[in-house]
């Protein structure tokens, strides 16, 4: 499995302090959304739809209200859901293989913890990412 890394790319402020209960019910949080996203993202190839399920998925889990994805490169522009005050935003690599940017948006200002869910569930994206990219370009 390639490893992936991405860069945070957010105004927010991230805050090291956590407890140890706070830890674990991240952790288990962190490990429902990714077997959600695992389970809803796998089945397509199609770049949009798995937008879309990316989007449902972090709605359902933690209010995301809109989602914007950038390829330049693949002229590949997907904005799903709503404009909102706050958002967080990412450029996705997998061994340095780059495969766009994406930012998640919404009207109340991401916690600490919230950042640090999304950012533990963006490497259930990038295998069937990279898929759909491998897709379009053929």
């Amino acid at each position: 499995m390639p490893s992936a890394t991405y860069e945070l790319a957010t105004a927010d402020t991230l805050k090291p302090d956590v407890s140890d209960s706070q830890l674990t019910e991240r952790k288990s949080r962190s490990e429902r959304l990714r077997e959600q996203l695992l389970n809803n993202l796998n089945g397509t190839t199609e770049l949009a739809a798995l937008q879309e399920r990316l989007l449902n998925s972090l709605t359902q889990g933690m209010g995301v209200d809109g989602l914007h994805y950038q390829h330049e490169a693949l002229d590949v522009d997907i904005q799903i859901g709503s404009e909102a005050l706050h958002s967080c935003g990412y450029r996705l690599l997998a061994t340095n293989e780059y495969l766009g940017e994406i930012t998640f948006k919404r009207n109340r200002r991401f916690s600490e913890r919230e950042l640090a869910l999304i950012e533990s569930v963006i490497p259930a994206l990038m295998k069937p990412l990279r898929a759909s990219l491998k897709t379009r370009e053929r």
